[in-house]
Protein backbone atom coordinates (compact mmCIF):
# COMPACT_ATOMS: atom_id res chain seq x y z
CA UNK A 1 0.00 0.00 0.00
CA UNK A 2 1.20 3.29 -0.73
CA UNK A 3 2.40 5.56 1.89
CA UNK A 4 1.67 9.15 2.48
CA UNK A 5 3.35 11.19 5.58
CA UNK A 6 2.04 14.85 6.53
CA UNK A 7 4.63 16.70 7.85
CA UNK A 8 3.76 19.82 9.75
CA UNK A 9 5.24 22.49 12.53
CA UNK A 10 1.81 21.46 14.46
CA UNK A 11 -1.25 19.64 14.62
CA UNK A 12 -4.82 20.55 15.31
CA UNK A 13 -4.07 18.43 18.62
CA UNK A 14 -1.41 21.22 19.31
CA UNK A 15 -3.07 24.08 18.54
CA UNK A 16 -6.38 24.65 16.33
CA UNK A 17 -5.29 27.47 13.56
CA UNK A 18 -6.73 27.72 9.86
CA UNK A 19 -3.49 25.55 8.89
CA UNK A 20 -4.30 22.49 10.98
CA UNK A 21 -8.17 22.42 10.67
CA UNK A 22 -7.35 22.11 6.83
CA UNK A 23 -4.66 19.76 7.82
CA UNK A 24 -6.68 17.51 9.59
CA UNK A 25 -9.99 18.18 7.10
CA UNK A 26 -7.75 16.81 4.56
CA UNK A 27 -6.38 13.67 6.69
CA UNK A 28 -10.04 12.98 7.84
CA UNK A 29 -11.09 12.32 3.90
CA UNK A 30 -7.94 10.12 3.13
CA UNK A 31 -8.87 7.01 1.46
CA UNK A 32 -8.78 3.39 2.37
CA UNK A 33 -6.61 2.66 -0.53
CA UNK A 34 -3.51 4.92 1.02
CA UNK A 35 -1.34 4.50 4.31
CA UNK A 36 -1.81 7.69 5.69
CA UNK A 37 0.76 9.13 8.64
CA UNK A 38 2.02 12.46 10.49
CA UNK A 39 5.07 13.60 11.45
CA UNK A 40 6.32 16.91 13.31
CA UNK A 41 9.13 18.54 11.74
CA UNK A 42 11.46 18.68 14.78
CA UNK A 43 10.81 14.65 14.50
CA UNK A 44 11.83 14.62 10.96
CA UNK A 45 15.67 13.55 10.44
CA UNK A 46 17.61 12.09 7.62
CA UNK A 47 17.34 8.88 9.25
CA UNK A 48 13.62 8.58 9.58
CA UNK A 49 13.46 10.02 5.80
CA UNK A 50 15.82 7.30 4.95
CA UNK A 51 13.58 4.61 6.19
CA UNK A 52 10.37 5.71 4.26
CA UNK A 53 12.11 6.28 1.09
CA UNK A 54 9.13 5.30 -0.81
CA UNK A 55 6.37 7.19 0.49
CA UNK A 56 5.19 10.41 -0.68
CA UNK A 57 6.00 13.54 1.80
CA UNK A 58 2.92 16.13 2.22
CA UNK A 59 4.75 19.31 4.05
CA UNK A 60 2.70 21.92 5.44
CA UNK A 61 3.33 24.59 7.56
CA UNK A 62 7.61 23.87 7.67
CA UNK A 63 9.19 26.57 10.07
CA UNK A 64 10.44 24.22 12.46
CA UNK A 65 11.94 21.96 9.89
CA UNK A 66 15.69 22.41 9.66
CA UNK A 67 17.79 23.77 6.44
CA UNK A 68 19.86 20.45 6.12
CA UNK A 69 16.83 18.36 5.62
CA UNK A 70 15.06 20.35 3.55
CA UNK A 71 18.06 20.15 1.41
CA UNK A 72 18.28 16.28 1.72
CA UNK A 73 14.49 16.30 0.30
CA UNK A 74 15.33 18.27 -2.90
CA UNK A 75 17.81 15.65 -3.76
CA UNK A 76 16.51 12.60 -2.46
CA UNK A 77 12.63 12.51 -1.60
CA UNK A 78 9.30 12.59 -3.24
CA UNK A 79 7.07 15.21 -1.81
CA UNK A 80 4.90 17.91 -2.19
CA UNK A 81 3.78 21.48 -0.12
CA UNK A 82 0.74 22.55 0.99
CA UNK A 83 1.71 26.43 0.93
CA UNK A 84 -0.59 28.45 3.68
CA UNK A 85 0.57 31.48 3.48
CA UNK A 86 4.28 32.94 2.58
CA UNK A 87 6.94 30.98 4.48
CA UNK A 88 9.87 31.95 1.96
CA UNK A 89 9.63 34.92 4.14
CA UNK A 90 10.81 35.10 7.32
CA UNK A 91 7.57 37.29 9.29
CA UNK A 92 5.26 34.73 6.45
CA UNK A 93 4.02 37.76 5.16
CA UNK A 94 5.48 40.65 2.76
CA UNK A 95 3.15 43.25 4.61
CA UNK A 96 3.95 42.58 7.86
CA UNK A 97 8.06 42.22 6.52
CA UNK A 98 7.33 45.84 5.22
CA UNK A 99 5.85 47.15 8.38
CA UNK A 100 8.40 45.43 10.34
CA UNK A 101 11.48 46.93 8.67
CA UNK A 102 10.07 49.70 6.85
CA UNK A 103 11.77 47.65 3.80
CA UNK A 104 10.28 45.25 0.93
CA UNK A 105 11.31 41.55 1.44
CA UNK A 106 14.55 40.28 0.76
CA UNK A 107 14.64 36.99 2.57
CA UNK A 108 14.94 35.25 -0.76
CA UNK A 109 18.48 36.76 -0.97
CA UNK A 110 19.65 34.99 2.26
CA UNK A 111 21.54 31.29 2.89
CA UNK A 112 18.04 30.04 4.51
CA UNK A 113 15.84 32.11 1.32
CA UNK A 114 17.54 30.35 -1.13
CA UNK A 115 17.38 26.92 0.53
CA UNK A 116 13.50 27.55 0.72
CA UNK A 117 13.43 28.40 -3.19
CA UNK A 118 15.23 25.23 -3.65
CA UNK A 119 12.85 23.43 -1.67
CA UNK A 120 9.91 24.42 -3.61
CA UNK A 121 11.29 24.11 -6.58
CA UNK A 122 11.67 20.76 -6.38
CA UNK A 123 8.95 19.80 -4.85
CA UNK A 124 6.34 17.22 -7.20
CA UNK A 125 3.45 19.50 -5.87
CA UNK A 126 2.54 22.97 -4.29
CA UNK A 127 -0.80 23.28 -3.06
CA UNK A 128 -1.69 26.82 -2.60
CA UNK A 129 -4.69 28.46 -0.90
CA UNK A 130 -5.71 31.21 -3.43
CA UNK A 131 -4.93 31.87 -7.20
CA UNK A 132 -4.12 35.30 -5.81
CA UNK A 133 -1.37 33.36 -3.92
CA UNK A 134 -0.23 31.29 -5.85
CA UNK A 135 1.02 34.14 -8.80
CA UNK A 136 2.57 35.98 -5.83
CA UNK A 137 4.66 32.48 -5.41
CA UNK A 138 5.13 32.36 -9.37
CA UNK A 139 6.36 35.78 -9.92
CA UNK A 140 8.78 36.01 -6.54
CA UNK A 141 10.58 32.36 -7.03
CA UNK A 142 11.15 31.72 -10.65
CA UNK A 143 12.34 28.31 -10.52
CA UNK A 144 8.74 27.22 -9.55
CA UNK A 145 7.21 25.72 -12.21
CA UNK A 146 3.33 26.42 -12.91
CA UNK A 147 2.47 23.45 -14.60
CA UNK A 148 3.10 22.06 -10.82
CA UNK A 149 0.90 24.37 -8.55
CA UNK A 150 -2.91 24.35 -8.15
CA UNK A 151 -5.21 25.98 -5.58
CA UNK A 152 -6.57 24.23 -3.40
CA UNK A 153 -7.99 26.64 -1.08
CA UNK A 154 -8.98 25.73 2.75
CA UNK A 155 -10.51 22.67 3.05
CA UNK A 156 -13.94 21.97 5.80
CA UNK A 157 -14.92 18.43 6.87
CA UNK A 158 -17.81 16.57 5.83
CA UNK A 159 -19.38 17.18 9.20
CA UNK A 160 -18.70 20.79 9.97
CA UNK A 161 -20.26 21.67 6.16
CA UNK A 162 -23.27 19.44 7.41
CA UNK A 163 -23.55 21.46 10.52
CA UNK A 164 -23.29 24.77 8.58
CA UNK A 165 -25.49 24.13 6.13
CA UNK A 166 -28.25 22.97 9.27
CA UNK A 167 -27.91 26.42 10.35
CA UNK A 168 -27.46 28.72 7.01
CA UNK A 169 -31.60 29.54 7.53
CA UNK A 170 -31.39 31.50 10.99
CA UNK A 171 -32.85 34.81 11.62
CA UNK A 172 -30.22 37.31 11.34
CA UNK A 173 -29.65 40.36 13.30
CA UNK A 174 -27.94 43.65 12.46
CA UNK A 175 -24.56 43.14 13.85
CA UNK A 176 -21.53 42.83 12.14
CA UNK A 177 -19.13 40.35 13.43
CA UNK A 178 -15.39 40.75 13.62
CA UNK A 179 -13.50 38.08 15.04
CA UNK A 180 -10.74 39.18 17.53
CA UNK A 181 -7.92 38.10 17.28
CA UNK A 182 -4.03 39.15 18.50
CA UNK A 183 -2.20 38.51 15.50
CA UNK A 184 -1.44 41.61 13.76
CA UNK A 185 -2.43 40.58 9.97
CA UNK A 186 -5.83 40.01 11.36
CA UNK A 187 -6.12 43.99 11.48
CA UNK A 188 -8.95 43.74 14.22
CA UNK A 189 -8.34 47.72 15.01
CA UNK A 190 -8.87 48.61 11.25
CA UNK A 191 -11.80 46.61 11.12
CA UNK A 192 -13.53 48.27 14.18
CA UNK A 193 -12.74 51.98 12.99
CA UNK A 194 -14.01 50.86 9.41
CA UNK A 195 -17.36 49.84 11.34
CA UNK A 196 -17.43 53.20 13.54
CA UNK A 197 -16.17 55.36 10.84
CA UNK A 198 -19.47 53.77 8.87
CA UNK A 199 -22.21 53.59 11.56
CA UNK A 200 -22.13 50.20 11.43
CA UNK A 201 -23.67 47.70 14.57
CA UNK A 202 -20.78 45.50 15.39
CA UNK A 203 -19.62 42.76 17.95
CA UNK A 204 -16.47 41.55 18.48
CA UNK A 205 -16.16 37.88 19.63
CA UNK A 206 -12.85 35.99 20.30
CA UNK A 207 -12.17 32.55 22.48
CA UNK A 208 -15.88 30.77 22.23
CA UNK A 209 -15.73 27.31 20.99
CA UNK A 210 -16.47 26.73 17.08
CA UNK A 211 -19.83 25.56 17.21
CA UNK A 212 -21.06 29.12 19.13
CA UNK A 213 -19.12 30.81 16.81
CA UNK A 214 -20.78 29.42 13.73
CA UNK A 215 -24.67 29.83 15.32
CA UNK A 216 -23.63 33.55 16.68
CA UNK A 217 -22.36 34.17 12.52
CA UNK A 218 -25.89 32.48 11.76
CA UNK A 219 -27.22 35.02 13.61
CA UNK A 220 -25.53 38.36 12.83
CA UNK A 221 -26.13 39.98 9.37
CA UNK A 222 -22.68 40.01 8.53
CA UNK A 223 -19.10 39.56 8.72
CA UNK A 224 -16.04 42.80 8.57
CA UNK A 225 -13.10 41.36 8.06
CA UNK A 226 -9.98 44.20 6.96
CA UNK A 227 -6.64 42.39 7.21
CA UNK A 228 -3.64 44.39 7.22
CA UNK A 229 -1.73 41.71 4.80
CA UNK A 230 -2.52 39.32 2.49
CA UNK A 231 -4.64 36.63 4.30
CA UNK A 232 -4.62 33.38 1.52
CA UNK A 233 -7.97 31.89 2.07
CA UNK A 234 -9.62 32.91 5.81
CA UNK A 235 -11.79 30.66 7.20
CA UNK A 236 -13.78 32.85 8.71
CA UNK A 237 -14.74 34.49 5.75
CA UNK A 238 -15.86 30.98 4.11
CA UNK A 239 -18.24 30.47 6.74
CA UNK A 240 -20.01 33.84 6.73
CA UNK A 241 -20.44 33.05 3.07
CA UNK A 242 -21.57 29.38 3.50
CA UNK A 243 -24.18 31.03 6.02
CA UNK A 244 -25.44 33.83 4.10
CA UNK A 245 -24.22 36.85 5.87
CA UNK A 246 -23.06 40.18 4.19
CA UNK A 247 -19.29 40.54 3.70
CA UNK A 248 -17.32 43.60 4.35
CA UNK A 249 -13.95 42.17 3.12
CA UNK A 250 -10.35 44.06 1.65
CA UNK A 251 -8.47 43.02 -0.95
CA UNK A 252 -5.85 41.44 1.28
CA UNK A 253 -8.71 38.72 1.29
CA UNK A 254 -6.92 36.55 -1.48
CA UNK A 255 -9.46 34.34 -2.61
CA UNK A 256 -12.66 36.99 -2.47
CA UNK A 257 -12.83 37.30 -6.20
CA UNK A 258 -12.63 33.67 -6.98
CA UNK A 259 -15.68 32.09 -9.63
CA UNK A 260 -16.58 29.25 -6.32
CA UNK A 261 -17.23 32.56 -4.26
CA UNK A 262 -19.51 33.97 -5.71
CA UNK A 263 -22.57 31.98 -4.00
CA UNK A 264 -23.31 30.49 -1.11
CA UNK A 265 -24.59 27.22 -3.37
CA UNK A 266 -21.03 27.81 -5.44
CA UNK A 267 -19.40 28.37 -2.17
CA UNK A 268 -20.89 24.75 -0.41
CA UNK A 269 -20.46 22.68 -4.30
CA UNK A 270 -16.97 24.25 -4.21
CA UNK A 271 -16.11 23.04 -0.51
CA UNK A 272 -17.40 19.52 -0.86
CA UNK A 273 -15.09 18.84 -4.16
CA UNK A 274 -11.77 20.11 -2.68
CA UNK A 275 -10.60 17.00 -0.35
CA UNK A 276 -11.45 14.71 -2.89
CA UNK A 277 -9.02 16.85 -5.87
CA UNK A 278 -6.82 16.49 -2.88
CA UNK A 279 -6.58 12.92 -2.84
CA UNK A 280 -7.32 11.61 -6.23
CA UNK A 281 -4.07 13.20 -7.63
CA UNK A 282 -2.20 10.67 -4.90
CA UNK A 283 -4.20 7.65 -5.79
CA UNK A 284 -3.21 7.83 -9.60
Amino acid sequence: MKSVIFVADLFINDYVGGAELTTEALLEASPDTLEVRKLHCQALTQEIADENKDAHWVICNFATLKDDIKTYFCKNMDYSIIEYDYKFCKYRSLEKHTAATKGECDCLTTLSGKINTAFYAYAHKIWFMSDAQREIFLSKIKHIKAEKCETLSSIFSEGDLRFINSIKDNEKDGNYLIIGSDSWIKGVADSIKFAEDNNLEYEVVRGIPYPELLIKMSTSRGLLFHPLGSDTCPRTTIEAKLLGCDLILNDYVQHKDEDWFSTPQRCNEYMLSRPSTFWEHYEQ
